[in-house]
């Protein structure tokens, strides 16, 4: 597949908001702003990755990319579980066990890792059925990609009909042959859908959050074309590392809580917020290269965490 600049200034972005939502202090002082967030950020995450993942690699190969997700997934969640017993963590644990443990993993997981869960389930699915049926066509195996993800959302508690349906959008149009550029081409008024959510609130989650990812990469698009050069480089350099500050960023989140009171005269929390943002990516940035020239990076399945 091509390389496309814009595809990883989008994640910057969509990983900045990531963030931003998980600030508490931001979310308390901001909440219907918030909810707004919701209804595009995530959706149009899982439509990039269902589009960028890759299924024509060998089992072995394919092997590993299942196992740079599920390893960070179970490592973390394991760590924000155990952490949370000491640390004011939403959804935290009571009791150290290894059926609570077991539980976080497999059945309810804790902070932002269920978009990893989401992942490894709809990509063995993916690659399942188009390598054990390329007789097929490639509808037919779309037809059978969407049942049996639809299936698996009615059966497990973290995969949700709308995650499986935006995961598949993104896959489908892959599957398709669809450029990127000409699946969400880039125009200022792309923005404008969005007005419809400040006046009409009471749309938020329902299917109009369908189509708002379409736009939301599409003006991100437009967005990439007008940013200065260096700014350009650094927000592509960070939306090609998503993963190590998705795994990361709750650090700093965390954190953010404690130096809160230092930003009171900041009653609107957003300078708090910005701040937050700036040290999760520089902070997950810089976890992830001294993971890699210590080699510990081997603990999450790789070899090196950023690319």
């Amino acid at each position: 597949m091509k390389k496309y600049e814009e595809i990883d200034f989008a994640r910057c972005v969509l990983m900045a908001i990531v963030i931003l939502v998980h600030v508490v202090n931001f979310g308390n002082l901001h909440p219907g702003f918030k909810q707004s967030m919701f209804t595009f950020f995530m959706p149009a995450f899982l439509i990039i990755t269902g589009y960028l993942v890759n299924i024509e690699k060998d089992v072995k190969e394919f092997a590993k990319y299942l196992k740079r997700i599920a390893l960070p997934y179970v490592i973390m969640v394991t760590s924000f579980s155990i952490m949370s017993l000491f640390l004011p963590v939403r959804d935290g644990l009571d009791s150290f066990s290894l059926s609570t443990i077991a539980d976080r993993i497999f059945i309810s997981s804790i902070g932002p890792y269920w978009f990893l869960y989401d992942m490894i389930v709809c990509g063995t699915v993916y690659y399942a059925i188009f390598h054990t049926l390329g007789k097929l066509s490639t509808v037919s195996r779309l037809a059978l990609f969407a049942f049996v993800l639809y299936a698996l959302a009615l059966c497990l508690p973290l995969l949700t009909p709308a995650d499986a349906t935006l995961y598949f959008i993104g896959a489908a149009l892959r599957q398709s042959g669809v450029d990127f550029r000409k699946a969400f081409p880039p125009t200022v008024f792309s923005l404008l859908p969005f007005v419809i959510l400040i006046v009409q609130p009471e749309l938020w989650h329902r299917w109009i959050c369908l189509v708002l990812p379409f736009f939301a990469i599409s003006f991100l698009s437009w967005c990439h074309g007008t940013v200065p050069g260096k700014v350009k480089v650094a927000m592509n350099y960070c939306g090609r590392n998503t993963l190590p500050i998705y795994i990361f960023h709750p650090v700093f989140t965390m954190l953010s809580k404690y130096y809160l009171p230092l930003f009171a005269f900041d009653g609107s929390g957003i300078i708090h917020a910005a701040v937050t943002i700036a040290l999760g990516f520089c902070g997950s940035l810089l976890i992830a290269k001294t993971l890699d020239k210590t080699r510990l990076s081997r603990v999450f399945g790789v070899g090196k965490l950023l690319r």
